[in-house]
């Protein structure tokens, strides 16, 4: 007898399925109408930077990635709690065309299909409107998904109590030390703090994907800075990250930017790759095109 949810769900039946709780958790009117889909409201909480979308793209990025794994947990014919890992991703952010979410903008709405591509694999097409229905943001995304045995067998005893900090800690800048930058490249650290984990995941509190991408476009900020002067702007546009391991909370990791070919030549004339190491680890990496604005 299989588990797969057949009618209409919403968080309170999702939620004890997948691996992310608030304050990471944060959309709003979790609504799955069929098995493999999901809908929510997106709220706008972390800074965008000298990003020019109303929303940044690791914010976007980690909106519809827990969009897409809930929508991934209804077609799970496993029963119980599940780890839905951000593995790979494909994405692409669009230029804004009216105003800023809590500007007379409206709400934003997310949307993702998804289902299991294997035993252990899902994945999910997820995208993000404004309220006037114009498209903002889409992902594909592919997880690694675990059950709850092999997930702690993986992360191994729990180093860290559960993260505890601000009720919403995602509203600071990225917390960058030592940064060295110029118009060519960067080079950071940023020790993960244990609030920065709230959410992700009760008893083995570890850096989400997203704030790791948080993290590399803040370090680009300073390069464009270094380039194109201190009102400089840039929208991202495709882009392709890729996640290979999970950094615990206490861990320091070394975040680098530097120039790159762009993954779509003919889209933009501009990239740039960022990447998060720690303990001779790739723990996350992003190649994104840009244009300055």
């Amino acid at each position: 007898m299989t588990s797969v949810l057949s009618t209409t769900t919403t968080y309170a039946d999702i939620g004890p399925r997948i691996c992310v709780t608030p304050p990471y958790y944060a959309l709003g009117d979790l609504v799955s109408p069929a098995p493999g889909l999901a809908g929510a409201t997106v709220p706008v909480q972390s800074p965008t930077g000298r990003q020019a979308p109303v929303i940044n793209i690791a914010e976007a990025g980690r909106h519809l990635a827990i969009l897409g794994l809930c929508a991934a947990a209804t077609t799970n014919p496993a029963p119980g709690k599940h780890y839905y890992l951000a593995h790979r991703g494909v994405g692409r952010m669009y230029p804004p065309t009216g105003s800023p979410p809590g500007r007379g903008g409206g709400p934003l709405h997310g949307t993702a299909s998804a289902r299991m591509s294997g035993r252990n694999r899902a994945v999910a097409e997820t995208e993000l409107h404004d309220a006037d229905g114009t498209l903002v943001a889409r992902l594909d995304m592919e997880y690694l998904v675990l059950s709850v045995p092999v997930f702690r067998r993986l992360m191994g005893p729990a180093t860290a109590p559960d993260a505890t900090g601000p009720a919403q800690p995602y509203a600071a800048p990225a917390p960058l030390t030592d940064v060295s930058a110029d118009d060519r490249s960067a080079t950071a650290r940023m020790t993960v703090n244990p609030s920065l984990c709230q959410g992700h995941f009760a008893g083995h509190p570890a850096l989400p994907v997203s704030v790791a991408g948080y993290a590399t476009f803040a370090l680009f900020d300073h390069v464009l800075e270094a380039a194109a002067g201190p009102d400089a702007r840039w929208q991202p546009g495709s882009y392709r990250l890729r996640a290979d391991h999970l950094a615990a909370a206490g861990r320091t990791c070394t975040v680098e930017v530097e120039p790159s070919a762009p993954t779509e030549p003919d889209a933009h004339d501009r990239a740039f790759t960022g990447t998060l190491r720690s303990g001779g680890q790739d723990i996350f990496s992003i190649q994104v095109d840009y244009t300055v604005v």
